[in-house]
């Protein structure tokens, strides 16, 4: 049984995302970083249910690998467990999915889209404790409304941007903030990483960010 306000497990982002980890590095948790391997990640018609199985698949494939490592008393975290998060986030608008775009003219039509109309990013959280496999998950929708952009304003931002690695092609933390007007809901959510329901989930287990 894990202790009130239990900070001496360990967070596994269980995640490639270099935003996701500045995340956690601007939360100033003790964190590791395991990429999950060989993931089959699912896409249903429902955005909610995508991204639920996504995040559970990801944190799963974490919790197996390590299960698979062998710790040794000299390990700082040997016996202490891991608490393993999961994330899988998407862009939804009009019943299409819209990923990280295949090439540039797939990033300039997705930027055309939004133009001047709001699309939901919507993200899966799933946070495994290694020592009892147990996992709660929850989602996060988020609206963004972006401002009316000229083909200049999109070219320009394209020129300077690497759009290809970033679904929606659009950073929220780099120059893709210029073309936002509105935001209703978890700004950090856009980058893949609600840090409210990651903190409610990690509270499941005993474990207080704030603390």
């Amino acid at each position: 049984m894990l202790e009130e306000e239990d900070r001496s497990k360990k967070i596994i982002l269980a995640s490639a995302s270099p935003r996701r980890k500045e995340i956690l590095k601007l939360l100033k948790l003790d964190f590791g970083v395991i990429e999950p391997k060989n993931c089959e990640e699912k896409q249903y018609k429902n955005p909610y249910h995508t991204v639920i199985s996504n995040s559970i698949i990801k944190a799963k494939n974490v919790y197996n690998y390590i299960k698979e490592q062998s710790l040794t008393k000299q390990d700082p975290y040997y016996g202490k467990g891991f608490l393993i998060a999961g994330f899988d986030t998407i862009i939804h608008m009009n019943n299409r999915y819209m990923g990280k775009p295949a090439n540039i003219e797939q990033a300039i039509e997705f930027l055309n889209i939004f133009s001047g109309r709001i699309h939901r990013v919507v993200s899966g959280v799933c946070v495994l404790d290694s020592i009892s496999g147990k996992y709660y998950f929850d989602t996060e929708t988020t609206k963004v409304r972006f401002r009316k952009l000229t083909e200049e304003d999109i070219k320009a931002y394209t020129d300077r941007e690497d759009v290809l690695d970033k679904a929606g092609a659009y950073n929220i933390f780099g120059f893709g903030s210029l073309l936002v007007e509105r935001i209703n809901g978890c700004f950090y959510n856009i980058a893949g990483f609600p840090v409210k329901k990651f903190a409610d989930l990690a509270g499941k287990f005993k474990f207080n960010i704030l603390s």
